[in-house]
Parts: structure tokens; C-alpha cells; sequence
């Protein structure tokens, strides 16, 4: 045995986590893939992000950052209906038929009526990549929560917010499973 595995405990732990991970890579590598999803900072230069991954079977693989909450790797088993319930949010009319330069022409007309400044600085990017029906759509966006506000006559922001939130949330599923290292 190498210098690390000296102890029976040492190595029977590390050939449970590598079964853990072995056997969640195998199930999501059977299963569609749902949904890729990434929350990016523009004021965080870390390559540790928010991501979640969602498969067909139900399965969600879950990575808060450091910087989060409960940071950590997360194992998710949603039921049969949470995933319609995620399909059927992908597959809305208003995601489905996203177009970023549509969105920003309507703020743009929504911005010009208003008499208020309104900034960000530093700006969080949503970055949705959809699966649905074997087609592929990516949606890149900044500030989903703060336009799904400002914006609320934009319904494609409320419906990628929606998703977001879900997606948030997912650590607090009755079954989210730590990852231990």
C-alpha cells in the first residue's frame, strides 16, 4: 500500500467514497441529461460557482461554493413528478423561445419610459443549458432575480428566475445527500 493508506480505516474509506462517486457518475451517465446550470460572479474571481446538473432519472448533482451556505457537493434524488415538474418549466413557450435580443430591445423600451437610473456594477450571470426533446439551448443572462423584478411585464425573466430559485434550493430536499470527501 502507498505511504496515504496505511490503515485499513484510511483505505475502506477512501474505496467507500470512490464507489459513492463511481456509482453516481454510472447513474448519471445512463440517464439524459436535463439541465446544466451555473451562477457566475462578475465581482468573484474564483472558478468556484454555484452549478447544478439534472438528469432525466431524477438524479441533480449540486455544488454550492465556499462563499455560500452550506458549501459543499450535494447527491439529489428527485421524484418522477419533481422532474415533470422541472421538464415542463424547460419546456415553457417562454424559455423554449428565448431571444436575447428581443429581451434587451423590451428593456431598452421599458428603460426609455422610465425617469430612473438604474445600475448594476457587478453583475451575477445565470447560465442555463437546457435539454429538452433532444435539442440543446443555451441561456446566458445577468441579474435573472433583479430583471424578473424591474422587468415583471417580461415573463421569460420571471420563468428563468423561478428555475433559479428551485434550483437554489435544492440543498434542502428531504433527499440531499452530502458528498463527503
Amino acid at each position: 500500500m502507498s505511504k496515504g493508506f496505511r490503515t485499513c480505516r484510511a483505505w475502506l474509506s477512501a474505496t467507500g467514497i470512490a464507489l459513492i462517486l463511481l456509482s453516481t457518475s454510472a447513474l448519471s451517465a445512463q440517464s439524459e441529461l436535463m439541465l446544466s446550470y451555473e451562477l457566475t460572479h462578475d465581482m468573484l474571481p474564483t472558478p468556484d460557482n454555484f452549478s447544478v446538473t439534472v438528469y432525466a432519472d431524477g438524479l441533480a448533482l449540486v455544488h454550492y461554493p465556499e462563499y455560500m451556505k452550506q458549501s459543499g457537493d450535494y447527491t439529489v434524488e428527485l421524484s418522477p413528478s419533481e422532474v415533470q415538474q422541472i421538464r415542463l418549466m424547460l419546456e415553457h413557450p417562454l424559455i423554449q423561445g428565448f431571444n436575447p435580443g428581443e429581451a434587451k430591445a423590451k428593456k431598452r423600451d421599458i428603460d426609455a419610459q422610465s425617469n430612473e437610473l438604474f445600475e448594476i456594477s457587478d453583475d451575477s450571470w445565470s447560465n442555463f443549458e437546457v435539454h429538452t426533446s433532444g435539442a440543446k439551448k443555451s441561456i446566458r443572462w445577468a441579474n435573472v432575480p433583479v430583471d424578473a423584478k424591474r422587468y415583471p411585464e417580461i415573463g421569460v425573466f420571471r420563468k428563468l428566475a423561478e428555475i433559479e430559485a428551485e434550483l437554489l434550493q435544492l440543498n434542502q430536499h428531504p433527499t440531499a445527500t452530502a458528498v463527503v470527501d
